[in-house]
C-alpha cells in the first residue's frame, strides 16, 4: 500500500512495452510482457522486504521498555517498574505516596494559585496526585534523564481547601461528592491531619476502633464527605447521606437525594466552617428527625457557632396514608429502623439562620 504510486507507474510501463516496443520488434510480444513482469516481481519482492524491515523496526521500538533505575533524594525515593511503565514514589518515611505512569510524568500547573502537581489517572474515581515541589521535579528529571519536564495547565481538576484545617485537596471534574485526593504539603498539614484523626478517634470510640479508621474519617471530612456531630458522624456523597450514632445504633439513619441537594448541603457546611474559622470558635452540629402529624419526616441539622445558629432542614419522607398511626410509631422510634429501606429525599430544602 505504501508503494501505490510505484505500482501505477509499473502499469504504464507495461502498457508502453506492449505498444511501442512490440511494433518495432516482430514476435516480441511475449518478451515485452514477460520482462516487465519479472521486473515487477523483483521490485515487489524488494517492496515486501522493505515493508517487513520497517514493521520489524517499529515493533522493536514499541517493545523496547525504558530501563530507569531507582533514584533517591533527601525526601523522595522513586522506584521504577519498567514492566508496568510507572514509578512508585515514596516519602522519606518510606510511605508510598502513589503510582505514576511514565506517560503522566509532567507538570500540571493551576492557573489560579500557580501551584504545580503530579497526577496520574487510573480510571473512574481513581487517581494519584501530589504537589510537584522543586525537589521532586529535579528528582524526576534526573531519573528520566531529561533537562526539563513538560508543563501544561491543570485541567479537569479543581483545587479546594478544607476550611476547618486549611488542608487542600484535588477533585476531578464530574466526581464531586465521590472522592478526591488530600494533599499534605507541609509538616503543619500533617500535624493538622493527625490532630483531626485523633479527635475522631477519641470522640467516637464505639464507631472508630483503631487509628487507621480514624485517618479514613479525617480524610473524608477534609474532602467534604463526612461531618462530625455531638453524638455521631454524618457521611455524605452525591446521592445520599447517612448517620452513625456513637451511643445507640438504633439512632442510625440514611437517606437518598439528588446531586443538587448534595451541592446545597456541601455549600451550607462550607459556609459555616468558614465562619467558624474566621471567628476562631468551635462549632457544634446536631441532627434531629422530626415526625410531623401527617407522617412525613424532616431531617433538621443545626450548626451553632458562638452566638450564631444555622439550621438546615430536608424533607426525607412524604406524608403517609395513615398519618396518625405512622406518626406515633415513628415518634416512638424517632429514627428509621436499621432494617428499613433507605428513604428518598424530595428536592424540598430550607436553610434558616438565627442569632441566639
Amino acid at each position: 500500500m505504501g508503494y501505490s504510486a510505484w505500482q501505477e507507474t509499473e502499469k504504464v510501463q507495461k502498457n508502453g512495452s506492449r505498444t511501442g516496443f512490440a511494433n518495432k520488434m516482430a514476435g516480441a510480444d511475449t518478451v515485452g510482457s514477460v520482462l516487465p513482469q519479472r521486473v515487477g516481481v523483483r521490485a515487489t519482492g524488494q517492496n515486501s522486504a522493505l515493508e517487513a524491515y520497517r514493521a520489524s523496526v517499529a515493533s522493536t521500538v514499541r517493545n523496547v521498555k525504558p530501563a530507569y533505575e531507582t533514584y533517591e533524594s533527601e525526601n523522595y525515593r522513586i522506584v521504577p517498574d519498567n514492566e508496568a511503565g510507572c514509578f512508585d514514589i515514596y516519602n522519606k518515611q518510606g510511605e508510598r505516596i502513589g503510582a505514576f505512569e511514565y506517560s503522566d510524568i509532567k507538570v500540571r500547573q493551576d492557573s489560579t494559585t500557580g501551584k504545580q502537581f503530579l497526577i496520574s489517572e487510573h480510571g473512574t474515581m481513581s487517581y494519584d496526585a501530589m504537589v510537584m515541589d522543586g525537589e521532586l521535579k529535579d528528582a524526576l528529571q534526573n531519573v528520566m534523564g531529561v533537562e526539563t519536564l513538560e508543563t501544561e495547565e491543570l485541567q479537569g481538576f479543581t483545587l479546594r481547601t478544607h476550611s476547618g484545617t486549611g488542608i487542600q485537596y484535588l477533585v476531578r471534574a464530574g466526581e464531586e461528592g465521590r472522592g478526591g485526593k488530600v494533599l499534605l504539603q507541609s509538616q503543619a498539614d500533617i500535624k493538622k491531619y493527625e490532630a483531626l484523626a485523633e479527635t475522631c478517634f477519641n470522640k467516637y470510640p464505639n464507631l472508630i476502633h483503631d487509628k487507621n479508621a480514624a485517618y479514613i474519617w479525617a480524610d473524608l471530612e477534609i474532602k467534604g464527605l463526612a461531618q462530625r456531630t455531638d453524638n455521631g458522624i454524618i457521611s455524605m456523597g452525591f446521592d445520599g447521606m447517612s448517620y452513625n450514632d456513637n451511643e445507640n445504633y438504633k439512632n442510625n439513619w440514611s437517606v437518598r437525594f439528588s446531586e443538587d441537594i448534595y451541592k446545597a448541603i456541601f455549600g451550607w457546611l462550607q459556609n459555616n466552617e468558614e465562619l467558624e474559622q474566621a471567628g476562631s470558635q468551635e462549632s457544634e452540629t446536631t441532627t434531629e428527625i422530626i415526625v410531623k402529624p401527617d407522617g412525613s419526616r424532616v431531617l433538621v441539622m443545626t450548626m451553632s457557632i458562638g452566638g450564631m445558629e444555622t439550621t438546615m432542614s430536608l424533607e426525607i419522607s412524604k406524608p403517609t396514608e395513615a398519618p396518625n398511626e405512622n406518626s406515633e410509631q415513628d415518634a416512638d422510634n424517632n429514627m428509621p429502623s436499621a432494617d428499613a429501606e433507605m428513604d428518598t429525599v424530595s428536592d424540598e430544602m430550607s436553610i434558616i439562620s438565627t442569632e441566639a
